[in-house]
């Protein structure tokens, strides 16, 4: 219920002194508004019918556990994140510590062992005398041939 020559703010006013949120200076002069004005008598009695509606009606709300229990519960959600963070930041034991540098090391071996294997032989000439012989490897087939002249 909004006067024509009530202002916004006397109106936040009032609602603010039906729920008792004012300080001395300002309750005082809603006080005074309520008593000189109808129109701001009329809403402070319907916002306070309202207020005493609503908290007789309102439903308790009922948990089956105690109070304890839930902050029991939250602390140890609590507890268990600061763990795994701490397990997060700690540090890599030191004996573990070496396979940061084996790993790279590893790789480079394994590297290197690829290349150099899969260079093939090429073919063996042998004299003996007059007689020549001749090798070819194939490590990908698995085949070795020999010529002998």
């Amino acid at each position: 219920m909004k006067a024509n020559f009530m202002s916004d703010r006397q109106l936040l006013e009032i609602m603010a002194y039906s729920d008792g949120e004012l300080d001395a200076p300002r309750r005082h002069a809603v006080e005074k508004l309520i008593a000189e004005d109808p129109a701001a008598a009329a809403l402070h009695q319907e916002l306070t019918a309202c207020s005493t509606v609503l908290r007789a009606h309102e439903p308790l709300g009922t948990v089956p556990e105690t109070r304890e229990f839930y902050w029991s519960q939250i602390q140890r959600r609590i507890d268990a994140a600061e763990q795994a963070a701490a397990r997060a930041k700690a540090p890599i034991a030191p004996v573990f510590g070496w396979l940061r540098w084996l790993a790279p090391a590893i790789g480079v071996a394994a590297v290197a062992l690829v290349v150099t294997y899969q260079q093939r032989p090429g073919p063996t000439i042998l004299a003996v005398g007059e007689a020549s012989s001749m090798t070819f490897t194939s490590e990908a087939d698995g085949v070795t041939i020999s010529w002998i002249n």
